[in-house]
């Protein structure tokens, strides 16, 4: 059981083992735990760090990927708290990029002991626009990605990349995101997006206890500003801090930033 588990989510253990502070991070659509290794090494020596891939990420985890399985967040959710309870974690210290601080949310919900706070970035409850909401896209503008993905995957991911990741002076950053993307097997890839573009889990922020940072980079095209505002306004216990950041991905743009950020709601 604990090889499947292990095994099914490429968890790594990283940093202090014998630290009292436990971070574990999660990663957002199109990347997987690579993009976190800018960030995460600013804390090996004083906390004990959990690495994981979602499933379908990538070839290491698309063998788990069963579409009936997962069909919503909370999927991902029970994955966060499988891992926890294997490696006996508690207090921990989660720290969510896009769709993947959504999981940790939901999973926090679900075992609110076993998490201390969260830090949010660039994360989103939901990404449609509807009337006094505004959450970066309208149904047209989802279907016309999805049938994007459908056609030419390849395509789509090498001009999808660059948009998202933003900086066109840094043309290596939306490289990166390019590959960890068309690492996904295409059918994966368009099933995992439809769930997490079509997912409203604005009723269950407002129900979330933790302390919460949200981590907002100044701009980006896929989580509008309006969203974390949203967000400030709705959540119990949340702080909003944005970062002089462009595009989705800030913790592989501007992993200094995001680590100053986030270094001193850790301590």
């Amino acid at each position: 059981m604990i090889m499947s588990i292990l095994t099914r989510n490429n968890v790594r253990l990283l940093g202090n083992q014998q630290a009292d502070k436990t971070l574990v991070f999660a990663h957002g659509f199109g990347t997987d735990q690579t993009a976190w290794s800018e960030v995460a090494p600013a804390f090996f020596d004083d906390c004990r760090v959990v690495l994981f891939d979602y499933v379908g990420a990538n070839e290491k985890t698309v063998p788990f990927f069963n579409p009936k399985k997962y069909r919503q967040l909370y999927s991902y959710a029970d994955d966060i708290l499988d891992i926890f309870e294997e490696l006996d974690l508690k207090d921990v210290i989660f720290v969510g990029h896009s769709a993947g601080g959504m999981s940790g949310t939901l999973a926090a919900l679900q075992e609110p002991t076993w998490f201390s706070r969260l830090v949010l970035l660039n994360a989103s409850p939901c990404y449609v626009n509807e009337e006094n909401y505004t959450g970066g896209f309208s149904t047209e503008s989802l279907d016309d990605l999805f049938a994007q993905m459908e056609s030419n995957f390849h395509a789509w991911a090498s001009g999808f990349a660059p948009m998202v990741m933003a900086n066109p002076d840094r043309p290596q950053f939306a490289s990166a995101f390019a590959k960890t993307l068309s690492a996904m097997r295409p059918d994966v890839a368009l099933a995992i997006a439809k769930v997490i573009f079509y997912s409203d889990h604005r009723s269950d922020i407002t129900r979330l206890p933790h302390q919460t940072l949200l981590v907002q980079g100044k701009v980006d095209i896929a989580v509008p500003v309006d969203v974390s505002y949203y967000m400030e306004k709705h959540m119990p216990n949340a702080i909003l801090t944005f970062i002089n950041t462009e595009g989705h991905l800030p913790h592989i743009s501007g992993a200094q930033e995001v680590i100053q950020a986030i270094r001193p709601f850790v301590n």
